[in-house]
């Protein structure tokens, strides 16, 4: 890992857009583990979000790694999917020059115990380097929602991915907030956006559902969409091209009654349907 912390590309200009290739770094949830249906996987969701609406064809590399840890001194390193984030970043993210890398990681390393400032250091790293070395947006994914005590996360049957309880949670969240922050990344509150709903977990208590899935995808392309004017590019230009406007849009699913209603009231707003 080379030392470029200190000539981290300007948040503004990294944020350039539109984005034609997106890595995306994380764990088995990333990798979309547990969604039924492939077009559920939040990567996925978010992607096709981000296709949907900026003006440009976008390349999507996922590089999340199930079991994967940040770096050799996560306590879960030993059992966990080899090489840790720290060790393959290099290879799986910088070379392919990305103009967009999303992070979703964390959940191994708080579930097997790693020091929060440790973890925090790590990213922090992987980070700088990153945008040193190719001016990508990055976005922080948070944690994601979890159930303490069963399925994976029962400490009897899995001791090694269970050294955490809610608080603990909450402090690698933050940890994880005040590192976008820090580098002026994009953070994702995933942890707040799931609402603590065990609904969008599956059976093992660890893994998103479909439904959870969706939820954190949405939540991606919201941070995103609200935090980069190249977004809104497309839906501008049909605007224009099409001359949308209120006399022209709407009514899906309303009944003739309302129609007829709108069409009466239309006329003092001086809109002709």
């Amino acid at each position: 890992m080379t030392e470029l912390a200190g000539s981290m590309v300007d948040s503004q200009e990294s944020r350039r857009g539109p984005f034609r290739r997106m890595v995306v770094l994380g764990d088995s949830i990333a990798y979309g583990m547990c969604a039924h249906q492939p077009e559920n996987e939040w990567v996925q969701v978010f992607s096709g979000l981000l296709r949907k609406f900026q003006d440009a064809e976008l390349d999507v590399r996922n590089q999340g790694l199930p079991a994967g840890v940040i770096s050799p001194r996560c306590p879960g390193y030993d059992e966990s999917a080899k090489p840790s984030l720290i060790e393959r970043y290099e290879r799986h993210c910088i070379t392919l020059q990305p103009d967009l890398v999303i992070i979703a990681e964390g959940l191994n390393d708080m579930r097997s115990g790693m020091p929060v400032q440790d973890f925090a250091a790590d990213l922090e790293a992987i980070i700088s380097d990153i945008q040193a070395r190719t001016g990508a947006l990055v976005v922080l994914v948070g944690i994601y929602h979890q159930v303490h005590g069963c399925g994976v996360n029962n400490p009897i049957e899995n001791p090694a991915w269970a050294r955490w309880d809610s608080d603990f949670a909450r402090i690698y969240n933050l940890a994880i907030r005040q590192v976008a922050e820090k580098r002026r990344a994009i953070f994702v509150d995933t942890l707040a956006v799931l609402g603590g709903a065990d609904w969008v977990l599956n059976p093992d208590c660890c893994h998103l559902n479909d439904l959870g899935h969706v939820v954190v995808g949405n939540a991606v392309f919201q941070s995103i969409a609200t935090d980069c004017p190249v977004t809104g590019d497309k839906v501008l230009h049909q605007i224009n091209d099409l001359g949308v406007s209120i006399a022209n849009t709407g009514g899906t699913d309303t009944s003739s009654e309302i129609q007829m209603l709108w069409k009466q009231a239309a006329v003092r707003f001086g809109v002709e349907l």
